[in-house]
């Protein structure tokens, strides 16, 4: 049976991850056990760079294709800079700030780094900054104000923190996490919120105090001076539900609203539902009561279990698709060793998944175009097919198996999109089974996909991502909406006497948003 793929976004996966890679025959990792209230995140130099050297092995011996979204050159240089910088590293927290621009400079969403126990222990103990933020291309924007900064108003705009502008900040946040290519709406989604807080200290250290220029509602700029807060006073507000499983909406007799915010096959089974008989369930719904018109959200998703982006793909398309030009790994196992010759290693593929794969000349492995998976979108038709209009919203958390069906559907012009560019790259992602490694003096875990999924495919500049047709980006005073000011744009668009997408007319409110 071919390999089925979790594929969610990095950061938040890997924080919660419990089950690291260890050495063969080695010690207990450094994460392995809770440390006491004193613990220690100290590293000499060598140390780290003993973690940094294993960390650049493993990611050069276990990716399919290290310079998909990068030369050669700047890697080399990349990797130069940063063990010209190691000898100074004498904690965790620096190796951090190495390691992790490195990561995000290879343009690999799927691939994540996550701090070792000790570390997240500091951050706990560490004052952050007092805000919530809401970032888009547009800017950032106040979702809440905490301790000294609990007074400042819900959107209001942030000029800049600590002499910085949102622009220099934003582009510091390229690096702060990993990223699909060049795209910048994932990380954005994923810096929003609370989360931003974590990632300027992980970034930059923990500070008493912090600077802010702000813009009010009305124009004027604000200067203030607050203290930082600690990570437990920093309450998040409530938000809207995300739904565990697909949902139809019918907002008038011809027009509906299809909500999939995931194709993970476990949040489904959580909720006591099959992924398949849904959408064989939904799309007979709309069938029978004759949908004309069908908005498709997919903001929400961030992939899930393969092939179920597939299966709904094929519910709106009827010729299957040859969608993957290859499916690729570096070999059955990969394995590399530490300063003093300790191995590491992992098994990509078992016994009975060999079946499905062939042997390149190179030594690498290709999966065979057989059913149930192979290269195509599928094998078996689905009935009924929608052939209606199809609007999509998508956006900076449409990731993995979420941007697989975005780049489909806008592959074969079938939709008008309305929101954010999607998470993931149109020439496919590395993602599948993941080699989680723990580095032994640090005690942070590296966390590397093993299968390059490369579309069949051109079509948009590389390193990007589907773009809206119609840019709307997340409002911070709708935020937890769902009809928000995308919805309403989708909304209004099929009340337009289109036929094909590219002759659909952004509404007026949207014209003028960023691209």
């Amino acid at each position: 049976m071919a390999p089925i793929r979790r594929r969610v976004r990095g950061l938040a996966l890997a924080l919660a991850l419990a089950i690291m890679a260890s050495p063969i025959g080695g010690a207990v990792p450094a994460t392995a056990a809770e440390p006491g209230p004193a613990a220690s995140t100290a590293l000499t130099p060598v140390q780290a760079s003993e973690d940094l050297e294993l960390a650049l092995s493993a990611l050069e011996a276990a990716l399919p294709d290290i310079y998909w979204h990068q030369s050669r050159a700047d890697w080399q240089r990349a990797k130069d800079a940063a063990r010209a910088r190691i000898g100074t590293v004498s904690s965790g927290e620096e190796l951090w700030r190495i390691l992790m621009p490195l990561l995000a400079r290879i343009g690999e969403g799927h691939m994540s780094l996550a701090p070792s126990v000790a570390m997240k222990q500091h951050e706990r103990d560490t004052a952050l900054l007092p805000l919530a933020v809401h970032w888009t291309e547009r800017g950032a924007y106040v979702i809440d104000g905490y301790g000294e900064a609990g007074d400042i108003p819900q959107g209001t705009a942030i000029v800049s923190i600590d002499g910085k502008n949102t622009q220099a900040l934003a582009d510091e946040l390229m690096f702060a996490a990993t990223r699909d290519g060049t795209i910048r709406t994932g990380i954005l989604r994923e810096a929003s919120g609370k989360g931003y807080g974590e990632l300027l200290y992980r970034m930059t250290g923990s500070r008493a105090n912090f600077h802010l220029v702000l813009r009010t509602a009305d124009g004027k700029l604000l200067e203030r001076d607050v203290a930082g807060v600690a990570p437990a006073l920093r309450k998040e507000r409530a938000s809207a539900a995300t739904p565990d499983v697909a949902t139809l909406e019918w907002l008038d007799a011809s027009t509906a609203y299809l909500d999939v915010p995931t194709f993970s096959n476990k949040r489904y089974r959580a909720a006591g539902a099959d992924f398949a008989a849904t959408m064989q369930r939904l799309f007979e719904e709309l069938h029978r009561r004759g949908a004309a018109n069908l908005i498709l959200d997919l903001r929400d998703n961030g992939g899930g279990s393969e092939p179920n982006e597939s299966i709904l793909f094929s519910y709106l398309v009827e010729p299957p698709l040859h969608k993957y030009a290859a499916v690729e790994a570096r070999g059955r196992r990969i394995a590399v060793a530490d300063a003093s010759g300790r191995p590491y290693e992992v098994e990509v593929f078992d016994g009975d998944e060999m079946k499905t794969q062939r042997r390149l000349p190179n030594g690498r492995l290709t999966r065979r175009n057989l059913p149930p998976e192979g290269l195509m979108t599928r094998w078996q038709r689905a009935s009924p097919v929608y052939r209606g209009r199809l609007v999509v919203l998508a956006g900076g958390n449409t990731f993995s198996g979420g941007a697989e069906l975005a780049s489909m559907l806008f592959h074969v012009r079938r939709a008008v999109f309305v929101g954010e560019e999607v998470g993931g790259t149109h020439e496919g992602n590395t993602s599948g089974y993941r080699w989680s490694l723990d580095l032994p003096n640090s005690g942070m875990s590296l966390h590397i996909p093993l299968l390059q999924f490369r579309f069949a495919w051109p079509g948009l500049p590389r390193d990007r991502g589907v773009r809206p047709d119609c840019a709307v980006p997340p409002d911070v005073m709708e935020l937890g909406l769902r009809k928000d000011a995308a919805w309403r744009a989708a909304r209004d668009i099929l009340r337009q006497p289109w036929t094909t997408p590219g002759a659909a007319a952004c509404p007026a409110e949207t014209i003028g948003a960023d691209a």
